[in-house]
């Protein structure tokens, strides 16, 4: 009690000491803020971005560096030194004194100050404002929810991934965890990936225990990001009670990043900070065009002012430069490309059922899409848009499926032959960017192109969680279906029916219903689908099942895959 007495009466008796002590530090703060600058004078050199955390750094160094200090202030009357005024000023300079000690060590541990670099992201002057305010709302301890908005393909995702992977080598977070919502959220999904990057299993644990496990850990303590990546704008809205996602008063050093292309969804969420990325403007959509499609100096002008008129009917979306100018990477000789590719984006194309958002995209989607010559290619790219969104599929199942639909024909030869064909086509679509590798074994699809695949496909394609009514509804309506996904539980579905006519594949999402003892598919279910060449089963438990004899003699049948108690794809 007596030493803490002392400590604060050195703050007024010592006052003249402690401004000196501060300017000391100062001096060592300037030669260790010259250092950092030198080093990022050579990154800037070799064209690198500098981490957001060093910028931080380097604001509060100028904050404490431009402190003002004034060692005179009388009392009222001006006879003798106000002693309240050092009090307080002193206590003030000896915190900003271990304030600056703090920053001096941080910036001496500053290993690597250059920016983690995505190859899917390019740092465009529209979007480094828009990354810096995102930035600065993620650190700003007043917000709790973020929101940002944008049309789709604008770049939403892979600005908020990019900034999760920065925030995370900085060490602002300690862990950064991505998952995506979808049409219709799958709340066990969100569940599972939350708690996964902590080595957490759920499993087979009861609805009301899930929420409580995740809200446990995203109030640990432990600096949390959560990115909910393309929230869509329901009614009911996303509830964060049911997931086990905290409110705003309880969230304990957790932070949640929402991506959406609803306004609605950000007011319906009560987003503390809400930020709108817009279209790129047109001379970066051209720099952007330029980068994907190779376009350098050697090219001749005529074929550069080819590709300006292209850009332009990319009307500045960054999805659909990524697809068109990449389709047109390594095709500079041949002229005629460049040409079909402007006349097929000018072309007028019905979409009077397309969100007017969304009709530019499509149209550049197709047009990459009938530009397609290989038609194992354009074949196993409308076959992987069947999978549900966001979904790692894996390239074992597509090369099952592919041989089971015909896609390689009859006389493939061996397995091997037909994933060899499969490994070809999978470049190619990621080549164009219309498909993204994960791994060696997966590959996934944009939402958008997958989108516009089932689009370009309408009356052959569809999905449907027979949980959604519209969703069910639509599709029993259908009777030119050819590839068909269903997920549900196993009452919905063998108790649904549908015109499978026409039908060739179907995959079978089947989830947990803990009250039956045996998962028997009902005959009826399997009725006039005389053409069905490929069925995938997936269940989510372990529960024995069967199929009718009837059907499993059908003389088309091909191929039955099973997979038990296991996400679909992986």
């Amino acid at each position: 009690m007596i030493n803490g007495a002392i400590a604060e009466l050195r703050h007024v008796f010592c006052f003249t000491c402690i401004v000196n002590e501060f300017e000391e530090e100062k001096v060592l703060l300037k030669e260790e803020i010259k250092t950092l600058e030198q080093r990022a004078k050579v990154a800037a050199g070799r064209d690198k971005d500098i981490l957001a955390n060093v910028h931080y750094w380097k604001e509060k160094v100028d904050k404490l560096i431009q402190e003002d200090i004034k060692t005179k202030q009388t009392c009222f009357l001006g006879l003798c030194a106000d002693c309240m005024w050092r009090y307080k000023r002193g206590k003030e300079l000896a915190n900003n004194m271990e304030e600056i000690k703090h920053l001096i060590n941080k910036g001496e541990k500053f290993e690597n100050i250059e920016r983690f670099q995505s190859k899917d992201y390019i740092s465009f002057k529209s979007r480094e404002s828009k990354y810096r305010e995102l930035m600065d709302a993620l650190l700003d301890d007043k917000n709790y929810t973020i929101g940002l908005q944008g049309i789709g393909g604008i770049g939403k995702t892979t600005l908020a991934k990019t900034l999760g992977k920065e925030l995370k080598i900085s060490e602002q977070f300690t862990h950064v965890i991505i998952t995506t919502m979808s049409f219709t959220p799958d709340t066990k999904k969100i569940q599972d990936d939350i708690v996964g990057p902590f080595g957490l299993e759920l499993g087979n644990y009861n609805d009301s225990y899930r929420p409580e496990k995740v809200w446990r850990i995203l109030t640990s303590g432990e600096k949390i990001l959560l990115i909910m990546d393309d929230v869509w704008d329901q009614d009911p809205p996303l509830d964060f009670d049911l997931i086990g996602i905290p409110k705003k008063d309880s969230h304990n050093g957790c932070r949640v990043l929402i991506t959406t292309r609803s306004k609605q969804v950000l007011q319906k969420m009560n987003c503390d900070k809400k930020i709108e990325l817009e279209l790129l403007s047109e001379e970066e959509a051209w720099d952007m065009f330029k980068t994907y499609a190779g376009i350098n100096n050697s090219f001749s002008k005529k074929l550069i002012t080819k590709g300006r008129e292209i850009a332009k009917e990319c009307k500045q979306l960054p999805i659909a430069i990524v697809v068109i100018a990449g389709s047109l990477n390594g095709q500079q000789d041949r002229k005629h490309q460049w040409d079909a590719t402007l006349k097929s984006l000018k072309k007028t194309v019905s979409m009077d059922d397309v969100d007017k958002d969304k009709v530019e995209i499509y149209k550049c989607l197709k047009s990459s899409y009938d530009g397609m010559k290989d038609e194992k290619v354009k074949g196993l790219f409308l076959l992987s848009s069947l999978f549900p969104e966001d979904k790692e599929i894996s390239i074992e199942i597509l090369t099952r499926l592919g041989i089971g639909t015909g896609l390689f024909g009859k006389n493939y030869g061996r397995y091997n032959d037909a994933r060899n064909e499969v490994g070809v086509a999978i470049y190619k679509l990621i080549d164009l960017c219309l498909m993204v590798g994960v791994g060696e074994e997966h590959v996934k699809m944009h939402d958008l192109v997958r989108e516009a695949a089932q689009w370009t496909a309408y009356k052959e394609i569809r999905c449907v969680k027979l949980s959604n009514k519209d969703e069910k509804s639509s599709v029993e309506k259908e009777k030119n279906m050819k590839y068909l996904f269903c997920e549900g539980k196993y009452m919905d579905l063998f108790s649904w029916k549908y015109d499978g006519s026409k039908l060739e594949t179907l995959i079978l999402d089947v989830k947990r219903d803990e009250d039956r003892k045996r998962m028997e598919a009902r005959s009826y279910f399997f009725e006039n689908i005389d053409h069905l060449q490929v069925l995938y089963f997936s269940s989510h438990t372990n529960k024995p099942q069967s199929l009718p004899d009837s059907f499993c003699n059908s003389p088309n049948f091909i191929i039955w895959l099973i997979k038990l108690n296991k996400d679909l794809f992986t």
